[in-house]
C-alpha cells in the first residue's frame, strides 16, 4: 500500500517594513499526516536563539526538593502492598513511587538520578535505561495486579515550558482501563489500514522512508528513528520499536537501544540551545496493528521572554504551528545517530 505524503502550499503577501515596504511572499505549508489526516502548518519564520540560560539561581532556589535523596524516601508516597509490597522501586538511583498528584488509575513517578538538575548533555543511556526498566517494572507488577489496566504511558516533561513543576529529573508513567484520544486515534486507524492493507502501517512507514531518504535517521538496535512528515511539536522525533506493542515485552538490550536514542536526541537539542522538552511512549498489547513509539518535541527554551508554544491556533483550532522543517532536521540530527546493534 502506498503511504501519500500530502503537502498544500499557501502564500501570504504584503509590504514588509524590514524591507523598506517592498512587496514581500511569506510561504506556509499544510502538511496531511498519512495516517491520523491530522493537519500542521510549517511556518517559514521563528524567533532566534537568546543562547545558553543560566540555570544557577533557578537550581539555588529549588535544591532539596521532595525527589533529592535525602528527602524522596521520607517525603514521597508508598504503593499498596498488593501492588508492589516493597513500597518503592529502585535500580541504582532510579527510584519509583505513586504520583502523589495522579492523573489516571495508576500513576506513578520515577525519579531518574540523584543531581538536583541536569544540563541536556548530562543525562546518559545509564540514566534512561534504568529509569525506564523501572517504569516498566511498575507496569508489570501493576498489570499482574489489575488487567483492565491495559493502555500505558511514560511521559518526560523537563523544565517549566514542558508542563514539569518541579526542576530534578523524573519520569511519569500512567496506566488506566481507558485510552487517551491520540491513543484511540492512532488503534483505530493502525487496525483500519491493517485491515485494508493486511499490513503494519508501521513497517510500511519505515520501508516507505528508508527507500525516500528524506526523514528516515537510522537505527539503534531495532528502534527505527525518523523525523515525522506532519510533526506536531517542534523538533520532533520519533522511535519505531519494531516487534513490540508495549513496554512490558521489551528486553534489556532492546530497553538500552530506546536510552541510547533519547539521548541523540537530547545531544542535538543541547547543540541547538533548547533546554526544554517532552517525550511520549505509548503501550498497548492486544492489537497487532499497533508498534510502540516514542515521540519526542523539543519545547520553547527557558530565556528572558521566551514564547509559549501553544498559542491558541494550536490549542483551539488543533492545527499545530512549527518552525521546523522535517527533512532538515533529519539531515542534521543524523551525525548524532550511530546504529548500535545493543
Amino acid at each position: 500500500m502506498e503511504i501519500k505524503f500530502e503537502r498544500y502550499h499557501l502564500q501570504s503577501d504584503f509590504r514588509s517594513p524590514l524591507k523598506g515596504f517592498e512587496p514581500v511572499s511569506v510561504p506556509t505549508e499544510i502538511r496531511i499526516d498519512p495516517l491520523t489526516q491530522r493537519r500542521v502548518r510549517i511556518l517559514s519564520f521563528g524567533l532566534p536563539s537568546a543562547g545558553k540560560f543560566d540555570f544557577s539561581k533557578l537550581i539555588e532556589e529549588s535544591k532539596g526538593c521532595i525527589f533529592c535523596p535525602e528527602n524522596v524516601l521520607t517525603k514521597t508516597p508508598k504503593f499498596l502492598e498488593e501492588v508492589i509490597p516493597e513500597g518503592r522501586l529502585q535500580i541504582r538511583e532510579a527510584i519509583g513511587f505513586p504520583n502523589l498528584n495522579p492523573v489516571g488509575t495508576y500513576s506513578s513517578v520515577i525519579v531518574l538520578c540523584h543531581s538536583h538538575f541536569l544540563d541536556l548533555a548530562q543525562f546518559t543511556p545509564q540514566i534512561y535505561q534504568d529509569g525506564l526498566s523501572v517504569a516498566i517494572a511498575i507496569i508489570k507488577r501493576t498489570m499482574n495486579y489489575d488487567p483492565n489496566a491495559q493502555y500505558w504511558y511514560i511521559h518526560q516533561n523537563y523544565l517549566f515550558p514542558s508542563g514539569s513543576t518541579i526542576l530534578h529529573p523524573h519520569l511519569q508513567v500512567i496506566g488506566d482501563p481507558i485510552a487517551t484520544n491520540e491513543m484511540e486515534l492512532l488503534l483505530n486507524r493502525c487496525s483500519a489500514y491493517f485491515q485494508k492493507n493486511k499490513t503494519s502501517y508501521w513497517s510500511d512507514l519505515i520501508q516507505t522512508e528508508k527507500e525516500l531518504g528524506k526523514r528516515y535517521i537510522n537505527h539503534i538496535g531495532p528502534i527505527h528513528w525518523i523525523a515525522p512528515f506532519a510533526p506536531i511539536g517542534n523538533n520532533e522525533i520519533w522511535g519505531i520499536v519494531e516487534g513490540h506493542g508495549a513496554v512490558t515485552t521489551l528486553n534489556e538490550g532492546e530497553i538500552s537501544s530506546l536510552a541510547y536514542g533519547i539521548i541523540s536526541v537530547l545531544k542535538y537539542y543541547k547543540d541547538k540551545n533548547l533546554n526544554s522538552f517532552n517525550f511520549s511512549i505509548s503501550s498497548f498489547s492486544n492489537d497487532p496493528s499497533f508498534q510502540l513509539i516514542i515521540r519526542i518535541i523539543s519545547r520553547s527554551p527557558i530565556q528572558p521572554y521566551y514564547p509559549n508554544d501553544w498559542p491558541s491556533f494550536k490549542l483551539l483550532q488543533s492545527e499545530p504551528t512549527l518552525n521546523t522543517v522535517p527533512e532538515e532536521l533529519c539531515r542534521e540530527i543524523q551525525p548524532y545517530f550511530q546504529s548500535l546493534d545493543l
